[in-house]
This record gives C-alpha cells, sequence and structure tokens, in this order.
C-alpha cells in the first residue's frame, strides 16, 4: 500500500483547511502535527496513525513513504521532513541549515516567510493572489481542487438551534488586528429582529469549542480558527477580513466575506491599529448575515 506522510503542524486553522487533501490522497496516512492542533484530527477516518510533535523535538520515523508532504516553514519541521525516507518530497525540506522548498510547492511557499523573493516581494504576490489556499495545496500533489470538505469527526453532543448565532469577537496574538470593534453592536441588532446570540468565550478543550460551533446555526467572525470550524461543520458564516487574504479562503457556497476598504493599506499587519478595526460598518455585517437567513429577517 502507498504510504503518505503530511506534516502539518499549526495553526488550528491552517490544519483544518489542510483536511481536504486526505479526500483525494489514497494510501496508508500518518499526520505529524503538534499537540495544539491533534484534538482537530484525532478519530479523522482518514488517517491511519497521528504523530505530535514537541517544539523542536523530531519524532523518529524510520519507515519509507512514497510521498512527504511538507506544509511548514519552521526548520524543526522542515528537518524531519529532510530526515524521512521517501521517493517525493512535496514542499518545505532542510538545506545546509537553510529551508528550502521543492519547485513542486513553490506557488505557495514564493508568498510564505521563506520566499526565494524575500518577505516584501512575497507579501505583494500575496497581496494579488486570488487563488484559494486548497487550489494551491492540490496542485502541489498533481490533482485538481473540485470544492473538497473539510474532515472533522470530533464528536458532538450539542443540536444546531435555529437562528442562533456564534460571534468570535476575539483573534490570537499574532494578529490583533482581526478584530473587529462591532460586535456588541451587532448583537444588539440581530437579537432585535428576532435572532438568538451567543458570544464565545474560552473553552478549557477544543472540543469544547467545536461543539458549541456546532449548536449554532451561524457564524460570524474574522478569519480565524471560528470561520474555518464553521466552514467544516458546514454551517452559515459571515468572515470579516481586516488584513489577511480573503482569496485564499473557499466559500464553499455557504459563506459571505466582508473586506475591509482599508484592507491593502493593512494587509499583513500584526499590530493593532484602531482604525482598522472599526473600517467595516455594522450594517454591512449585519445585512450579510441576514441575506444567509431563509427567512430574510432585515
Amino acid at each position: 500500500m502507498r504510504r503518505i506522510l503530511i506534516i502539518k503542524l499549526g495553526a488550528l486553522g491552517d490544519v483544518l483547511r489542510t483536511t481536504p487533501l486526505l479526500r483525494v490522497l489514497k494510501g496508508e496516512i500518518t499526520w505529524v502535527t503538534s499537540e495544539e492542533s491533534a484534538p482537530l484530527l484525532a478519530g479523522n477516518r482518514y488517517i491511519n496513525r497521528l504523530i505530535c510533535m514537541k517544539g523542536a523535538d523530531t519524532p523518529r520515523i524510520k519507515e519509507r513513504f512514497n510521498l512527504v508532504v511538507s506544509l511548514e516553514d519552521d526548520p524543526a519541521a522542515a528537518a524531519l521532513a529532510s530526515s524521512v525516507k521517501t521517493h517525493e518530497l512535496v514542499g518545505a525540506y532542510l538545506d545546509n541549515s537553510r529551508v528550502r522548498y521543492s519547485a513542486s510547492a513553490r506557488e505557495w511557499f514564493d508568498m510564505s516567510l521563506i520566499s526565494r523573493f524575500g518577505k516584501e516581494k512575497a507579501d505583494g504576490m500575496k497581496m494579488n493572489n486570488r487563488r484559494t489556499y486548497q487550489d494551491f495545496l492540490f496542485s502541489m500533489v498533481g490533482r485538481r481542487f473540485q470544492g473538497e470538505e473539510y474532515v472533522l469527526n470530533t464528536p458532538l453532543t450539542k443540536c444546531q438551534v435555529p437562528g442562533l448565532v456564534g460571534l468570535e469577537s476575539r483573534a490570537g496574538a499574532v494578529w490583533p488586528m482581526k478584530r473587529w470593534s462591532g460586535y456588541e453592536r451587532l448583537a444588539a441588532r440581530l437579537e432585535e429582529v428576532g435572532f438568538k446570540v451567543k458570544l464565545f468565550r474560552q473553552y478549557e478543550r477544543l472540543t469544547d469549542y467545536v461543539d458549541e460551533i456546532n449548536e449554532c446555526e451561524y457564524i460570524v467572525g474574522g478569519d480565524t480558527l471560528a470561520m474555518h470550524i464553521g466552514l467544516a461543520l458546514r454551517k452559515k458564516v459571515v468572515a470579516i477580513f481586516t488584513c489577511t487574504s480573503p482569496y485564499e479562503i473557499y466559500d464553499y457556497q455557504r459563506m459571505i466575506k466582508i473586506i475591509s476598504p482599508l484592507w491593502k493599506k493593512y494587509f499583513y499587519r500584526r499590530d493593532f491599529v484602531p482604525e482598522a478595526a472599526e473600517a467595516i460598518s455594522v450594517d454591512s455585517v449585519f445585512e450579510a448575515l441576514c441575506s444567509l437567513s431563509k427567512s430574510k429577517r432585515i
């Protein structure tokens, strides 16, 4: 049987949006990920073995693979990819202590932190890009992306509540610019017209967070993990883009993207500027959510 190794550690949303690849890779699949991301992959019916990588401690993998798909640009993950015996390596690897990438993965990694063109040109290429992440990912392995869905097999206990809108107002420390300022005002508007509203908080377990999202019919948030989980659970999603690429995200015909008019000005900025958080109107997000609702509750 064909043996395949995928190396994708984080971030959590990026791990989840890599799972459509599992639908087209045929064989015995081993996935190396981080301990933090593991709950998103546990129980995945396409993965034969899940290995957690702890920091820079590279696991020892002795068997030979037909294909290694290496999707991280950090040295530890690239070193792991280089250490594994394989007939074909796609993606990042370590060469004389420097992270490089295969020709088959150039279109994606040319826009990354390890771009052969340098960060400034890479960021410009990323801004101008109009292809989805899945399109790049499938192209790396010689396949054509045709709308294959995410794969998320997390156990769920909560049933969907009709009309319940989940709001994810938070953003990680890496991308504070993703924190839109209008969630409280949006919640009030939604409740006025009959929607129920839930504001997500910190949960002890990642699986509990997935379950909370599953209870919602609609999800509103930035380009964050909640957006990806919402898509994976086939929710209707309104996604707010303030500083990252909306074009990399495939909408699966159930997501509306709200793109800031200042998107280019703050593209890939990792600080926080109030102007960026306030550039998108509450009206535009409210109307997008209502347009996803069959009842048209404007």
